[in-house]
């Protein structure tokens, strides 16, 4: 009588290869999913941090009659007021760069009484669709 053959119980190199490459593309796609994530999060820190410079610049023109001449006046005293005219500081702490090491670009229009606070977003480009806030929604 002949003995059966015993097949070893194991993986084959085609089935292991196989699931490699669906791990691969699994990790690829998680991986475009996080980065993706962190650049939202990147923009919506942005805009928060936007708008708190905006209800700051409202507050000290209350105060002081007209907007601050820079974004650094929220924080520290300009020459030319006493401490009681400022009535500040308007911020926390001294405000820094966009989330992206980039110093944030601030504008007062008085004649239409508000002032424009952006970021030139993840590109460094300023007027590209990345901008935060994006320049087609700025009222």
């Amino acid at each position: 009588m002949r003995t059966r053959e015993t097949r070893n119980s194991g993986f084959t190199l085609l089935e292991l290869l196989l699931v490699m490459a669906i791990l691969v593309v699994l990790a690829s796609l998680s991986t475009f999913a996080v980065l993706n994530l962190k650049q939202t999060s990147l923009q919506k820190t942005a805009y928060m941090e936007i708008k708190t410079m905006e209800q700051a610049c409202k507050m000290y023109k209350l105060n002081v009659n007209s907007f601050p001449a820079t974004l650094d006046d929220l924080y520290t005293n300009p020459s030319g007021l006493s401490r009681t005219q400022w009535g500040g500081p308007y911020l926390d702490e001294p405000v820094g760069n966009d989330p992206w090491q980039r110093p944030y670009t601030y504008g007062a229009d008085e004649a239409n009484d508000r002032v424009i606070i952006t970021s030139a977003g993840p590109d460094g480009q300023a007027g590209t669709q990345d901008d935060v806030p994006d320049p087609t929604t700025v009222k």
